[in-house]
């Protein structure tokens, strides 16, 4: 069976939808009806070899037939023992399980078709514009550092961690997936898959050794991407649009050593955290998976903003109003109200609104937690505006009113002191 527009069929499943193609295969959405209710799942589709120049490249080498067809059988024993060793992992929280493989030979050509049937998630690519808020941003780097720590101890390198191999869960919990399958088939096909070296440690593109600490790279850099506008480091930022000699450049420079500069958004702690990933060294990077948890712990509990930062955005089409969709109430910095949620655009209003129920001592202590936990959560760019705005409206309305104040003081100053001219003058003439 090609890999076209065909959808394939899955023994006792239904095939809905395509949800995605990568650059080895494409995902689809399945679903089955067991006694009036509806089970769904993913199902993966991985053609090896890739095409057919990968066949052609094999006959210029002077492979015959059966010697093709044994090259491709190894690779498709290597994706048969990845996809055992996932399937171990079935169970944990962080990793994206698989629990049936398949393979057929091509009708066509050379090689199979493998199926791997896995749980059905949301890929971080599509819904990454609703993660905005630090605490999120933490959360994900803390759930991928779980499935780093089983990792480790399955003495697995990953190699291939990135924002198209992290998927969410309905209950919200991050994943990664793919392990081992990527580099098992970019074997099989000549030349340079796109997008292999954007999240890739300098080591495994130097081809120098490398070993856990090239995931935790990776990782780091994963969150650099999303405390960045979505842009690697180097990379110029909005409004400039990255040109194609300029993320030449950048990988380049990232990858010759030169030192990473501070992504733009975050706390200063979490900036710390990703930086100290992203070390050019791997002995200057985090010892283990579990030391960058450790870390990224640290800076969670009860931070300030802890419920405001689950309040999704919302505005209408004018872009003036606030809904929340959701939010929590945490009994150690809240409870919140929901118009104290409608507040979280205004910074003065949201420093009263934490004073009275945060753990803090005074205003200026929310105020300045506010400043470096909050500079990417509460506030957009048009929430910028809009307060910058109305802090200028109001410094204008005290400078007005002070003008005013002293004018009417002086005018009764000086109506007083004609008063008391009159009266002197009109007692003298008495």
């Amino acid at each position: 069976m090609a890999d076209n527009n065909t959808m394939p069929v899955y023994p006792g499943w239904e095939t809905v939808r395509k949800i995605g193609t990568g650059s080895f295969g494409s995902v689809y959405e399945i679903q089955r009806n067991l006694f009036g209710r509806i089970e769904k799942a993913a199902l993966k589709k991985i053609p090896i070899p890739q095409n057919e120049s990968d066949v052609e490249e094999l006959y210029s080498n002077g492979y015959d037939s059966a010697s093709i067809t044994e090259h491709f059988k190894s690779y498709l024993e290597d994706i048969v023992r990845e996809y055992f060793l996932m399937a171990e992992m079935k169970g944990h929280t962080n990793v994206v399980y698989c629990d049936d493989i398949r393979y057929e030979p091509k009708s066509d050509g050379f090689g199979w078709d493998i199926y791997i049937k896995m749980e059905l998630l949301t890929p971080l690519i599509k819904v990454v514009d609703s993660i905005q808020m630090e605490d999120q941003i933490i959360k994900l780097g803390k759930d991928i550092c779980r499935a780093l720590i089983l990792c480790e101890n399955k003495s697995i390198i990953h190699r291939d961690i990135k924002p198209q191999n992290i998927f969410v869960s309905k209950d919200g919990d991050y994943k990664l997936g793919d392990f081992g399958i990527a580099k098992t088939i970019e074997k099989t096909s000549g030349g340079t898959k796109i997008g292999t070296y954007t999240y890739m440690a300098p080591e495994v593109y130097n081809n120098m050794p490398y070993g856990h600490s090239a995931d935790i790279y990776s990782l780091g850099l994963v969150l650099y991407w999303l405390l960045n506008e979505r842009l690697t480091p180097f990379l110029p930022l909005p409004p400039t649009v990255p040109k194609a000699s300029d993320m030449e450049e950048a990988k380049f420079r990232r990858f010759s050593g030169e030192e990473i500069p501070e992504p733009y958004y975050g706390s200063d702690e979490l900036k710390q955290i990703v930086l100290k990933a992203c070390a050019y060294d791997p002995k200057d990077r985090y010892a283990s998976a579990a030391e960058m948890l450790a870390d990224l712990e640290s800076i969670d509990g009860t931070e300030l903003l802890q419920a405001s930062l689950q309040c999704i955005e919302s505005r209408n089409s004018d872009g003036e109003q606030w809904s929340e969709q959701s939010y929590v109430i945490d009994p150690t910095v809240g409870p919140f109200s929901k118009d104290d949620l409608r507040y979280l655009d205004d910074k003065d209003r949201m420093i009263g609104v934490l004073a009275r129920s945060a753990p803090f001592e005074n205003a200026k202590e929310v105020e300045t937690a506010i400043v470096s936990k909050g500079k990417m959560a509460a506030w957009t760019k048009q929430d910028k505006i809009r307060f910058e705005k109305r802090k200028r409206q109001k410094k204008s309305f005290i400078h007005v009113s002070i003008i005013l104040l002293i004018s009417l003081a002086l005018i009764g100053f000086f109506q007083f002191h004609i008063w008391k001219s009159a009266n002197a003058q009109s007692q003298n003439n008495a």
